[in-house]
């Protein structure tokens, strides 16, 4: 399941993936990795505590954890989608959908 709020503490949307059956754990260098080849512009990567990358104009945060921070977006249906192409590249848009 996939749910996206807006931020309380800054204009954006966060998003969290979870399941049941498993734990949603992202490995950000491959995420990183096939974002990058999706076109996407990855900014900063401290492999096991952040990704930042630039997402069709928003600076979107990646946690290990599968949370995600899009800054300044307010659409939270978009930030949706957004997510979705995170988790698929992260292997686990199966596990969250």
């Amino acid at each position: 399941m996939i749910i996206a709020k807006p931020c309380t503490t800054m204009k954006g949307i966060v998003i969290s993936g979870y399941s049941w059956e498993k734990q949603v754990k992202i490995d950000l260098t491959k995420t990183a990795q096939c974002l990058k080849q999706r076109g996407y512009a990855v900014k900063k990567l401290i492999p096991g505590m952040m990704l930042i990358l630039e997402m069709e104009g928003y600076e979107t945060s990646v946690y290990p954890s599968g949370k995600i921070i899009i800054k300044m977006l307010e659409d939270s249906n978009k930030g949706r989608e957004m997510a979705k192409a995170i988790y698929d590249c992260a292997g686990v848009l199966e596990v969250v959908a």
